[in-house]
């Protein structure tokens, strides 16, 4: 097994329901709102706010059984390998580490609305992180974040435009 550049997070519980909840709650910890309620607030390399909602937890951290054919709908109510990297979302929104290309791409939403879409893609760690363009200019919201194969990243390359890769060695930061 090859190491990878941020650490995964293995919980531990009883059942899936339970293990499942444990990590719902590191997603509101770290990405939500404080202990004290307060809105947490996180900024990527660019200075531009990501908004995470409660609510998008239950889709971030599923995922579908055959991607290809499953036209977004997740039949897997809880994805392990997704909960495994809830915290390399915030590292790939910093730059922390390795090759990060930032690409935008034009989506269509469930009412069949056109939406820009900016995607980060984490080169040696194949992981994806999908953030959402809102009208208030730089502000974005997080919509999910996953390990991605060759032939998915392959179809988001195809279907998008490369904006920048950030690669903290090599930019100097």
């Amino acid at each position: 097994m090859t190491a990878h550049l941020w650490p995964l997070l293995r919980l531990k519980g009883s059942s899936g329901d339970e293990l499942k909840e444990k990590y719902r709650e590191i997603f509101v910890e770290t990405y939500v709102k404080t202990s004290c309620g307060d809105k947490i607030i996180i900024k990527d390399w660019n200075d531009n706010r990501i908004h995470f909602s409660l609510g998008m937890f239950d889709h971030a951290f599923s995922e579908a059984s055959n991607y290809r054919f499953s036209y977004g709908v997740h039949d897997i109510s809880f994805s392990y390998k997704r909960a495994y990297r809830i915290l390399w979302i915030k590292e790939t929104l910093s730059a922390s580490a390795g090759t990060i290309e930032r690409r935008h791409q034009m989506k269509r939403d469930g009412r069949g609305r056109l939406r820009k879409r900016r995607t980060l893609i984490v080169v040696e760690e194949k992981y994806v992180v999908v953030l959402e363009e809102t009208d208030k200019g730089k502000e974005l919201n997080f919509i999910s974040a996953f390990p991605a194969d060759s032939f998915y990243l392959e179809k988001i390359r195809q279907e998008s435009t490369l904006v920048e890769i950030k690669n903290p060695s090599l930019n100097g930061d």
